[in-house]
């Protein structure tokens, strides 16, 4: 088995996690585009959307020089507190 490294796998992470994004955004604007399903199930396409925006969001993080600042500043706040209470937790782990 090959091995590389860290960096090169966060990236093929990241990268994996784009074209994710990319086809939730396709299967949202073709939903959208039929005024029945957008007028009923709103709620849904826009539970697509914030999923995308996450996607994006830990792929920033994933990319980072400094994934631990780049997820404080990360753009949804569920992430960023949700990565917060990770964080808190291994660090309680390491010190037991």
């Amino acid at each position: 088995m090959t091995s590389i490294s860290q960096d090169k796998l966060l990236s093929m992470l990241a990268d994996e996690l784009d074209a994710a994004r990319l086809q939730l955004e396709d299967l949202g604007v073709k939903l959208c585009s039929n005024f029945e399903i957008a007028r009923h199930h709103m709620n849904e396409l826009q539970a697509l959307d914030y999923v995308g925006q996450r996607c994006a969001s830990v792929g920033a993080i994933l990319r980072s020089d400094d994934m631990h600042a780049a997820s404080h500043a990360a753009t949804l706040e569920s992430i960023t507190g949700r990565l917060e209470s990770l964080i808190e937790g291994l660090t309680e782990r390491r010190a037991h």
